[in-house]
């Protein structure tokens, strides 16, 4: 599982956008992914910042995310599954609120040079929606 984590390691460059497409909303900018020990540690320009580690006694992903603009600090707890990394989470709902909904950010690596993140969250229905996707280019 850390060697999953180790392809994320190095400088990319980002572009994030809302779904469905919302110019106003779109992100642009460069991210840095290091190992410090067991954490996978991703900062970006946007000011926001996930830490994730293999946790060998569970088998499993552990993290958080904390963009600085807002003051929830999200926890994780996710695994690979069919190739991409899910980190499930829960959070404030889009749609009511007052009230939490579960969230999975999904992390695939594309290539050795490219990878995405999909955002997506548990509707009332019961059926998981993609609101952001953001791709990610490895710098040269």
């Amino acid at each position: 599982m850390s060697d999953w984590l180790d392809q994320l390691i190095g400088e990319w460059t980002f572009d994030g956008r809302t779904i469905p497409d919302d110019p106003s909303q779109r992100r642009t900018g460069v991210e840095t992914v290091t190992r410090r020990g067991a954490w996978i540690i991703i900062e970006s320009s946007d000011d926001v910042r996930f830490q994730f580690a293999f946790d060998p006694a569970t088998g499993r992903v552990t993290g958080d995310f904390v963009s600085w603009e807002h003051p929830t600090l999200w926890t994780y707890d996710g695994a690979v599954e069919d190739g991409r990394l899910h980190m499930r989470s829960r959070g404030p709902s889009f749609d009511i609120e007052g009230e939490e909904t579960d969230y999975d950010d999904v992390f695939e690596i594309l290539s050795p040079d490219e990878r995405r993140l999909t955002g997506r969250v548990l509707g009332q229905d019961g059926q998981w929606r993609d609101f952001t996707t953001t791709t990610y280019r490895r710098k040269t």
